[in-house]
């Protein structure tokens, strides 16, 4: 540990509820842990068409007018907080940005250049560029043209604290968990967790659990989370006919995701193969991993990596149907899960970046 304290101010680009909010909060509270005085500013919930992000704007402006801070960090290169970080910066800040997707590639046609033309200036901008997994180290030097001194690794982190396999946590359950739970005799139970938006490969996993239900008639799957995509998901089962064996839970705490991993047979990590994709780092996959779930999941990117830990498949609907047979089959899970999970405590995740900010404030 340092024995420098940093004031340090955290920001989600986007809305609470989405995998920007968590990743913000889980590294403000390592970054806390450690000593420092940081703080996430707590971002607006998600609302439709990135309106929390115009909300947004002015919101955190206010409150960077309000504080002062050895450093400010923004998750998501997006302008919703730049405005924010100029005025820190302005009271003398390092500032921070941290790049965990190539967000653009979600975007199809203009929508697509505009959507990068957004973000393109904002890490070159900043003292300091995180990043999550070594795949985004090329699009950050030849897209966003960040030079290599400023890019620091901040590898994605699973909180130790609430997601692990001690025991089953029936009072953070939601109520159709409970009901699953109390029924599990019935079939094995399938758990998906996301936020359910644009960036959700749900499409597919309800494909692959159509043909579970050919061979296992009675299995059951958890879609643990919500988002504004949850009403088209639900039509979706209901077109495929298996809406009686799908439940909902809607947007849960971190807590609630927590306890309804530990309940699944198996969970499933779906990721199709795509440019996005290949350069992502997981955060539900080291969540299953942690409860001690047997996880099914597609060997897109990263996840390639994990296949000794993994009942793999690849992305085709039935290949993944029968990594889940294979799950749901086997004993336990796979050895050596256990030393993956143990390098993904956030505490250790933030140490980089703490100490490139340090160096930064012992040298003014």
């Amino acid at each position: 540990m340092t024995q420098r304290t940093l004031d340090i101010l955290v920001f989600s680009a986007k809305g609470g509820g989405t995998g920007c909010a968590l990743r913000a909060r889980y590294i403000a509270e390592a970054l806390a842990k450690r000593g420092h005085r940081a703080r996430l500013v707590d971002p607006i919930p998600s609302l439709p068409y990135w309106f929390d992000m115009v909300l947004s704007t002015l919101y955190y402006l206010g409150v960077s007018l309000r504080h002062r801070s050895d450093a400010a960090m923004l998750i998501k290169p997006y302008p919703t907080a730049v405005p924010a970080l100029w005025v820190q910066r302005l009271k003398g800040a390092k500032l921070v940005i941290d790049v965990d997707d190539l967000d653009y590639d979600y975007s199809h046609g203009w929508f697509r250049g505009f959507h990068q033309w957004l973000q393109l200036p904002w890490p070159k901008w900043a003292d300091l560029v995180t990043y999550h997994t070594p795949f985004l180290l090329g699009p950050l030097k030849e897209v966003f043209h960040v030079p290599a001194g400023q890019i620091v690794q901040l590898p994605q982190g699973v909180d130790l604290d609430l997601f692990h396999a001690d025991h089953k946590d029936l009072h953070h359950l939601p109520p159709v968990a409970r009901h699953l739970h109390k029924t599990r005799q019935e079939g094995p139970l399938l758990v998906f967790t996301a936020h359910l938006n644009v960036a959700c490969d749900l499409e597919p996993v309800l494909q692959a659990f159509k043909l579970i239900l050919k061979r296992t008639p009675k299995a059951r799957l958890l879609v643990a989370g919500g988002g504004p995509d949850e009403g088209r998901f639900k039509a979706l089962t209901r077109d495929l006919g298996i809406s009686a064996s799908v439940f909902f839970t809607g947007y849960l705490a971190p807590q609630q995701v927590a306890a309804c991993l530990r309940l699944a047979d198996a969970a499933l990590v779906y990721y199709r193969d795509n440019a996005v994709n290949r350069h992502r780092a997981s955060m539900k996959l080291r969540e299953a991993l942690a409860s001690g779930a047997k996880v099914a999941a597609t060997e897109v990117g990263e996840a390639a990596q994990f296949d000794r830990v993994l009942f793999g498949s690849d992305p085709a609907p039935e290949a993944f149907a029968k990594a889940i047979e294979r799950a749901l089959k086997a004993r336990k899970t796979p050895g050596g899960a256990s030393k993956l999970v143990k390098k993904w405590d956030w505490k250790l995740c933030v140490e980089n970046l703490e100490q490139s900010l340090v160096h930064r404030e012992e040298t003014k």
